[in-house]
């Protein structure tokens, strides 16, 4: 299969995963609206995943690949089966101490639900817990395995299969009434992952007669420590919040949810296309020796990520009471429930540019590998999430509030790492990041105000959309060359 189909594979089994996360989220909002039973729902659901990423995430590839790729199948296979017993080992100990506090656990995660809510969520978590750990720790393994085959078709395989697994529980729980499904679906979705993903990784791979060690070495093993503390502390910034959300009563975590999913899928999917392009040309100036064209190649990018998330958090401003209407307006979700959500889905639009500045500082700061700095950016950055959810008065916003400071903070932390690292402050990108917040947020207050009917917005989103996306392909660096290849891919196929 040519390098083009691949990644179109794997971009198109990636936006199918992430859609399918968001119809996760419209079945619980539809079935049981914003209460205490949603939120509950939301904490089972989205725990293996999120304390996987936390503990293990993607400091697993990181370490795992540079030290496969380019080996032979032999050391591939025997690698893969080291890191496999590690994840196993470590999280089936994790899962039965999630299980023992489980009640603990899941009042750190949601402070606002009910007794009998809180009940329900605990005992569905911990006993989840004990098989989907253990399995989801190994899929990461199974990942880093196809990367480092350069098999990338795969990767996002087993989450598709995941999100279905979880979806089919949860509708049988809201059908019967039966909590315990929700639990059963997230068990069988990790088990169904974990077997597809063991058996596609393997493919190919030799039978291993000589185990060649237990474990992973010593070095192997440091290096984790430090890429775990780089990675998982921005997945603290998503608990907190739902922390702080739902401190505010029954239903607020699902707002939180519900408006990060909508808000933050489309750029973190088209991140997944932009950083391919310009990690190629980034990579290419590096192995010439050429720092020059590669910090101009970071400014473009930086640049490009900048006004292409600006552009889809203003029009998805726009767009967002029409979106929140075709998701959520269904079953039991209120029109007062669909206006919070709205609003939640606004503020994380207003973070976009911060968090698109964020995914290019840390690329560029891990290639140079200065892990360092970005544990001191992320660490700051929790630190303030910290500070503003103390100071600040329980309610609906506190959540929202310390999720933008922990952002605005480690964005800061890092494009002065990087500045000091590459002796380029980037004063210009700085300004286009401080004109974009400025304007979302006069237009974010103003659309509050002016409540537009929501086909309205959609078309004035649509309009806004296709206008910006045209300047940025016929204006923007990165932008010139996505059009210049669409254009070229066309060609060949005419001739």
């Amino acid at each position: 299969m040519s390098v083009l189909r691949v990644f179109s594979f794997s971009l198109l089994l990636l936006a199918a995963s992430r859609l399918l996360g968001l119809v996760r989220d419209v079945v619980v909002a539809t079935q049981f609206g914003l209460t205490g039973h949603a939120d509950a729902a939301l904490v089972v659901l989205s725990f293996p995943d999120l304390a996987v990423s936390l503990l293990w995430g993607a400091a697993v590839p990181a370490v795992m690949v540079p030290r496969m790729a380019g080996r032979s199948l032999r050391h591939i296979a025997s690698e893969g089966a080291r890191w496999s017993r590690l994840a196993a080992l470590l999280f089936a100990v994790v899962g039965v101490l999630v299980w023992w506090q489980q009640g603990l656990i899941v009042h750190a995660l949601a402070p606002g639900l009910g007794p009998a809510d809180a009940r329900l969520a605990a005992q569905a978590l911990g006993w989840s817990a004990l098989v989907a750990l253990p399995a989801g720790a190994v899929v990461m393994v199974s990942n880093a395995m196809l990367q480092a085959q350069s098999r990338l078709q795969w990767q996002y395989t087993g989450q598709v299969v995941f999100n279905l697994g979880l979806i089919g529980g949860l509708i049988i729980a809201a059908q019967t009434g039966q909590f315990f499904w929700v639990a059963l679906g997230v068990v069988t979705a990790a088990l169904v992952r974990l077997g597809l993903m063991r058996q596609v990784s393997r493919a190919g791979l030799p039978v291993l007669t000589e185990p060649g060690g237990t474990f992973p070495d010593t070095a192997s093993l440091r290096a984790l420590g430090m890429a775990l503390a780089a990675s998982g502390l921005t997945v603290f910034y998503t608990l907190a919040a739902r922390a702080l959300m739902s401190d505010a009563g029954p239903g607020q975590l699902s707002v939180f949810q519900y408006g990060q999913r909508v808000g933050e899928l489309p750029l973190h999917t088209v991140f997944a296309v932009a950083s391919a392009l310009a990690l190629a040309r980034l990579s290419a100036a590096e192995s010439r020796g050429d720092s020059a064209t590669a910090q101009q190649e970071t400014r473009q990018w930086l640049r490009a990520m900048l006004w292409l998330s600006a552009l889809i958090a203003l029009a998805g401003m726009m767009a967002a009471p029409g979106i929140v209407r075709l998701l959520f307006g269904w079953g039991r979700m209120t029109f007062q429930a669909q206006e919070q959500v709205a609003d939640a889905m606004r503020w994380i639009l207003l973070l976009l540019p911060l968090q698109a500045a964020q995914l290019v500082l840390a690329t560029r700061l891990n290639s140079h590998r200065r892990i360092a700095d970005q544990v001191l950016g992320y660490g700051a950055g929790l630190t303030a999430l910290a500070v503003v959810g103390l100071l600040l008065p329980v309610s609906s916003w506190r959540g929202l509030a310390a999720y933008g400071a922990a952002w605005l903070v480690a964005v800061v932390v890092l494009w002065w790492r990087l500045a000091r690292h590459q002796a380029d402050a980037q004063w210009r990108n700085a300004g286009v990041l401080l004109a974009a917040l400025l304007t979302l947020g006069a237009a974010g207050a103003g659309l509050h105000a002016i409540a537009l009917p929501w086909p309205l917005g959609l078309g004035m989103a649509a309009a806004v959309f296709a206008a910006g996306a045209w300047a940025l392909l016929r204006f923007d660096p990165l932008g010139r060359l996505v059009r210049d290849r669409y254009t070229s891919r066309r060609q060949r196929r005419a001739a």
